[in-house]
């Protein structure tokens, strides 16, 4: 029997705000990380990935965590969640920041997989290191993410074998979806994946009645 399944980004899509920018301004870190986007605005971006966890090295897991739990939920999240898991969806997470920020969305949300950059720990301490082993696909003209959301969207499908939608608003969504069956730009912050995108949503709500419509 095959499962249909759901791929969410989290920075910006599940959550409103990115997770990165909530925590550079905490700390007072936000010039560092805008020098970076100008520095290595043409490398890679798993050099960029790698760039920023150093700006974290030092600094304590739960502490992060807190902050973390502290970025709204964009309205209208849950209820798309409760109504594809009603309708027998596996529900993912994928995200280019970090797994264990958002392993903590299982606590408010209802998730099946996260799929995230690991990094390195001394006891609870950010050692600034990060452990996740690059992986890209490399299709669709890809920018190298360290997390290859294309490669889990491939992945579940070989698995699940059923339906494959595909949810996100920026540059690193945008082979994950141009692979699914049904796209969604939620506020996409960029024409690229307008592009590739069976819906541009400025809401969950609009999301929720075009699956409606779609998955019947």
């Amino acid at each position: 029997m095959n499962n249909n399944f759901v791929i969410f980004d989290v920075d910006g899509t599940i959550l409103s705000k990115r997770s990165i920018d909530v925590i550079c301004e905490r700390y007072d870190l936000s010039p560092k990380l805008k020098e970076i986007d100008i520095d290595f605005k043409n490398a890679p971006r798993l050099v960029v990935t790698k760039k920023i966890v150093q700006l974290f090295s030092g600094m304590n897991r739960n502490e992060l965590s807190k902050i973390f739990d502290s970025i709204p939920l964009n309205i209208g999240v849950i209820e798309l969640i409760t109504f594809l898991r009603e309708r027998g969806f596996i529900i993912a997470i994928a995200t280019d920041g970090y797994k264990f920020l958002a392993d903590k969305l299982k606590e408010k949300v209802s998730v099946d997989l996260v799929y995230g950059n690991i990094l390195e720990f001394d006891d609870e301490i950010l050692t600034g290191r990060v452990l996740t082993i690059p992986n890209c696909l490399h299709d669709f003209s890809c920018q190298e993410y360290l997390i290859c959301k294309l490669r889990l969207l491939i992945s579940l499908k070989g698995g699940l074998g059923g339906l494959a939608i595909a949810i996100g608003d920026s540059d690193s969504d945008y082979c994950m979806l141009k692979g699914a069956d049904i796209s969604i730009a939620y506020k996409p912050k960029g024409d690229r994946i307008k592009k590739v995108a069976d819906l541009i949503a400025s809401d969950f709500f609009n999301v929720k009645k075009y699956l409606e419509t779609h998955l019947t």
